[in-house]
């Protein structure tokens, strides 16, 4: 299996030596690149969105979350994986990658601004 991609959204809007951020794009149908997130991250949606998370060895999760969603990751050593729209409509995020070593030795639980 080739290696994952550090690409972690569809555009690069802004960088500088603290933080990445990223525009993430996918039409209806459309799979994302297997990408790895090795820094800690947030995202917002900015379209109600049905999502595919798509990890090796595990069950494929599907989550659906309104425009305005926020999640937090702690992502450890690295989390890889790709995402698939299997929605009816153009999902869009803005991603913040937090440069530098993530504050976390394990992957954490998400946290985020719906109740779960």
């Amino acid at each position: 299996m080739t290696e994952p991609s550090h690409k972690v959204g569809t555009k690069l809007l802004f960088e500088n030596d603290r933080v990445r951020v990223w525009e993430m794009h996918l039409r209806p149908g459309e799979l994302s690149t297997r990408h790895i997130h090795d820094a800690d991250y947030l995202f917002v949606y900015l379209t109600k969105s049905k999502l595919a998370l798509l990890r090796e060895s595990e069950p494929i999760e599907t989550s659906e979350e309104p425009a305005g969603f926020v999640q937090y990751t702690d992502v450890g050593p690295g989390i890889v994986h790709a995402v698939e729209n299997v929605g009816t409509d153009d999902h869009r995020e803005i991603l913040v990658e937090l440069k530098g070593p993530s504050r976390s030795a394990h992957p954490r639980q998400p946290e985020t601004n719906e109740p779960r």
